[in-house]
Parts: C-alpha cells; structure tokens; sequence
C-alpha cells in the first residue's frame, strides 16, 4: 500500500518498522527513500521526519512544555504538516508546523483547539 497506493504516508517509528519490517530506522530511512514519495514519521522526543526521495528532514520537539494529555497529537501534527503542504511551504516548515499544532493539543485534556 505504502509503495503503489498512497502520495502521502503517515506513521509513527514503530508502525512503519512493523509495516516494513525494518530492524534498524536506517532501514526505514533507506526504503523511504527508495519510493520517491513523502514519508511523514513521528518519533516521539526525538522528534519527526520527513523524507521525499533523497530530501531528509527533521523537526526536534517544543521544549518546556506541560503534557496533560497525548489524545489528538498525531491527527493534529498530520493536520499542521498538511496545511504547510498544501500551502506550498517547505517540508522544514511543514514539519515546524505539525510539531506547533500537536505541541498545543497536548497541553490540554480533549483534542480539540
């Protein structure tokens, strides 16, 4: 599916290890780049990437914030990283942008903003 069916792929390190099989995330970051489509991967405190093709990207995380509650965090930073998408930004700036919208659901209990 992640090979001939989706432009767009989101996931977190584990789900994409599991879905591929990897052993290693060099394995992940090699196969990623080997489908010439945009890998989105969340990677908890150590941040995201975003890979497409040979272009590697990375986004630490917001630091000193006061978690309440993980609920929404990954539908929100798909939905920050896609509005930079769709707005033409960077993967850079995509990526800032879904780390700025899940860092702010997480502070709070509920995913809604």
């Amino acid at each position: 599916m992640v090979k001939n069916k989706l432009d767009i792929t989101f996931a977190n390190e584990q789900e994409i290890m599991s879905l591929i099989d990897a052993k290693s995330f060099d394995e992940v970051i090699n196969f990623s780049k080997s489908l010439g489509k945009i890998i989105v991967l969340t990677r908890g405190e150590k941040g995201a990437i975003a890979i497409n093709g040979d272009e590697v990207v990375e986004c630490g995380i917001k630091e000193g914030l006061k978690i309440v509650d993980l609920t929404g965090a990954g539908d929100l930073f798909a939905a920050g990283f896609l509005h930079g998408y769709v707005n033409k930004m960077s993967l850079k700036d995509s990526l800032d942008k879904g780390t700025e919208m899940s860092s702010k659901v997480i502070q709070q209990i509920g995913a809604r903003l």
